[in-house]
This record gives C-alpha cells, sequence and structure tokens, in this order.
C-alpha cells in the first residue's frame, strides 16, 4: 500500500516522461534537421530525469536526499524544455505549427511541463513530510 503522495507524483512524472520516447512526432521537426545533436542530449536529459524520479521513490527514508534528487529531477526537466522552445523557435519551427502540428508534437511539449509539475508537486508532498515530522518531534 502506498502512503505516500508523492510517490505517486514521482511515477506519474516518470511515467508522463516516458511517454515521450514512445511518441516519435516529439522528436521530429525542424530542429531535428537543423542540429544534430538535438535529439541524442534532450533525450538523454528527459530520460535522466525519468530515472532520477523513479529512484527519488527509494529513497524515501532520507528525506534531504530525496528532495534535493527532485529539485535536481526539476532542473534537469526544464533545461530539457528549455532546449527543446529555444531550438524550435531558432529553426523556425513554430511559423509552421497550424500546419503540421500533430497530437505527437503537442505531446513533446505537454509531458514534460507535466511531469515538472509533478516534481513539483512531489516536492510540496516531501516538504509536507519534513514539516510533519518536526512537529512531530516537538510534541516529544
Amino acid at each position: 500500500m502506498i502512503q505516500r503522495l508523492q510517490t505517486v507524483y514521482l511515477l506519474l512524472a516518470a511515467l508522463f516522461l516516458g511517454i515521450l520516447f514512445l511518441a516519435e512526432g516529439a522528436w521530429t521537426g525542424t530542429a531535428t534537421s537543423l542540429y544534430s545533436w538535438y535529439v541524442p542530449v534532450s533525450m538523454g536529459l528527459f530520460g535522466l530525469a525519468a530515472a532520477g524520479a523513479v529512484t527519488a521513490v527509494f529513497l524515501y527514508k532520507g528525506r534531504k536526499r530525496q528532495r534535493s534528487l527532485v529539485v535536481a529531477m526539476q532542473i534537469v526537466v526544464l533545461l530539457g524544455l528549455l532546449l527543446k522552445v529555444v531550438l524550435n523557435s531558432m529553426a523556425g519551427g513554430f511559423a509552421s505549427i497550424s500546419t503540421d502540428a500533430t497530437f505527437e508534437y503537442w505531446v513533446g511539449y505537454g509531458a514534460p511541463v507535466m511531469a515538472y509539475l509533478m516534481l513539483l508537486m512531489a516536492r510540496r508532498g516531501i516538504d509536507r513530510d519534513t514539516a510533519l515530522i518536526k512537529s512531530m518531534d516537538r510534541l516529544r
């Protein structure tokens, strides 16, 4: 039985980041043809964030370490999303959104945002647990 809600949030974040690897349309566009390093680097960043989210689930005994890992994964997801937005805008990929925007194209932008929000909610849950433990220690 899952007793901590942040476990669910961390697994959902890993699921959203895993969806990126299933959607081929998330890795196509004008930036992929102009920058050969774009796809491997962004896949590496999002894969690292997904692995970190799953790893953070098992760090439930060390809340400080778990929180610092979640914050690091938030930064990695933001870097990946920033890389995706900046390179696609520099390559002119947003100019033709109305013509070739598929569902998978939007998954490429929506999944990292949702993963970031899940990581944020997990961090807030970890902070709540820390505050609860501190208040319980005061009562003793």
